[in-house]
C-alpha cells in the first residue's frame, strides 16, 4: 500500500469512527448536539450545499479503492512482492525480495559444505531477515560452518545492495553422506 493510500486510509477510518460515534450516541435523548431539532436544523442546512455530495463521492470513491486492494491482494495468492526502497539524490530504487533471494542462492550455491539449500526473505518495514534452509555432509562442523555462511550471505547482500541485514538463520534439515562412485 503506497503512502497516498495509507493517508487516505486514515482519513477515512477517523471519519468513519466519527461517524460510529454519533450512532453510538444517537439513540439516547440526552445529547443536546443529536436532539431531533437539531438534526432537523443540520439537514435543511445541507440543502443546496453540494459540498456536502462531493464528501459523499469522495467517501465513495475511496471505499471502492480499497475494496479493489483488498480483492487485488486476495487474487494474488494474498502474497505479494515485497521491496525494499532505497533513496538517492537522484531518486528511488526498488530492491524486490526475488533479487535478494537471488543473491542468497548464488552464496549458497558456491559455499562448501551444504546442500540443497532453500531460502527466504523477509522485508518488513524495512528490516531485512533471511532464512536459509539445507543439508550438510556428515564431517562438516556445522557451527563453524553456519558462522562463514551467515556472515558471507550478510557482506554479499549488503554489498549489493546497500541494504543492512537485520539477521542471517540457518536450518539444518539433514545430514547427507558423500556419495561415492562404485567400480
Amino acid at each position: 500500500m503506497n503512502m497516498l493510500d495509507k493517508l487516505m486510509l486514515a482519513i477515512y477510518t477517523f471519519c468513519i469512527g466519527i461517524l460510529s460515534i454519533v450512532l453510538i450516541l444517537f439513540p439516547f435523548d440526552n445529547i443536546w448536539f443529536l436532539s431531533d431539532e437539531n438534526l432537523n436544523v443540520y439537514l435543511q442546512n445541507m440543502k443546496g450545499e453540494f459540498v456536502f455530495s462531493v464528501i459523499g463521492v469522495a467517501f465513495l470513491l475511496a471505499s471502492i479503492r480499497f475494496f479493489l486492494l483488498v480483492v487485488k491482494g486476495r487474487e494474488n495468492g494474498g502474497e505479494k512482492e515485497a521491496y525494499i526502497i532505497k533513496y538517492n539524490n537522484v531518486g528511488e530504487v526498488k530492491i524486490s525480495s526475488q533479487t535478494i533471494e537471488g543473491l542468497v542462492q548464488s552464496v549458497a550455491d558456491k559455499f562448501s559444505g551444504i546442500r540443497n539449500v532453500k531460502n527466504a526473505v523477509d522485508i518488513s518495514e524495512g528490516n531485512l531477515s533471511v532464512r536459509l534452509k539445507g543439508e550438510v555432509s556428515s564431517e562438516i562442523n556445522i557451527p563453524q560452518m553456519s558462522e562463514e555462511l551467515q556472515k558471507k550471505v550478510k557482506e554479499h547482500i549488503e554489498e549489493c545492495t546497500g541494504v543492512p541485514v537485520n539477521e542471517v538463520k540457518i536450518e539444518i534439515s539433514n545430514v547427507t553422506t558423500a556419495s561415492r562412485v562404485v567400480k
